[in-house]
Order: C-alpha cells, then structure tokens, then sequence
C-alpha cells in the first residue's frame, strides 16, 4: 500500500528507533511529504536522536546530479557508519524503486557489492521488487562502474 493513510508517525519513528536506526534516508520529493502529511517527519527523527537526511529522486527515476552531488558529501559518513555496525533506514513512498536504487548504491560503495547484478540481487533478496525500472538499473551499472572499473 502506498500513499496517505491513518499512521501516527511518532509511532512509527519510534519503530525505526527501536530498531536501532541512527540515520533515516527520505527520498520523497518536498511535495511528497506534504501530500503524505509527514512534513514533521525531519523534526520528529531528530527528536528521537536520529540522523535526517532529505536526498529527494523523482519516482520512478533515477538518481540524477542533484542527488549526487549531496550524495557524495553523505555517503562517506553512512558508508562509515554502516560498515561499523550501524543501521540505515532509506525509504520513499512504496519502497521499492528509489529507495531499493539507493540501497544498492550503499551496498557498492561500501564494498558489500561489487558488481550492480549484484547490489540488486541483495536488495531483491531484501525486498522483491525493488529497483524497479530500467533507468534504475542502468543507473546502477554506471555507479558499479564508477565505483569498480571492469566490476559493473
């Protein structure tokens, strides 16, 4: 199910701090949150001592050089904290697409992944479904390739 629908979002934070999350990845364009009515989303997060970070990605596309341009000044820092035991949460509106591209996009870069066919067979395995278009994939391929010369 995706979209608006009856969740009280406190509680819903205190799921992913339970959890033992320290950084929350949203992907959701500004307008998204809005039409979701989760505008309080960065303050209840940061409330609950949890790291907030806005990357938006239109749906169904790829990262383009507006996310990577802030991606490269964060992904060093969840990379780090990933690899020392700490837990990411990336989502968007259904959790496939854009937050399944950026998973995989963690998972190469940290070294977990070194081929995309890879990355995305993990995070299928995860999450079946997940990266969900063609321009997706494409964009994984050239970040394996980026990343890993001759491993994409």
């Amino acid at each position: 199910m995706t979209g608006a629908w009856a969740r009280d979002l406190d509680v819903d934070v205190s799921a992913i701090q339970d959890w033992g999350a320290t950084h929350l990845v949203t992907l959701l364009e500004p307008w998204e949150l809005k039409d979701l009515r989760i505008e309080s989303l960065p303050a209840i997060v940061a409330g609950k001592g949890i790291s907030w970070h806005g990357l938006p990605i239109t749906d169904g596309a790829a990262p383009d050089d507006r996310l990577l341009k802030d991606w490269l000044q964060l992904s060093a820092e969840l990379v780090a904290d990933m690899l020392s035991g700490q837990r990411i949460v990336v989502h968007c509106k259904g959790g496939l697409g854009r937050a399944g591209t950026v998973a995989a996009m963690l998972l190469l870069q940290s070294g977990e992944a070194k081929r995309a066919s890879d990355a995305i067979h993990m995070v299928r395995h995860a999450r079946p479904g997940a990266i969900e278009t063609i321009a997706q994939e494409e964009f994984l391929e050239y970040w394996a390739q980026s990343l890993h010369p001759g491993g994409a």
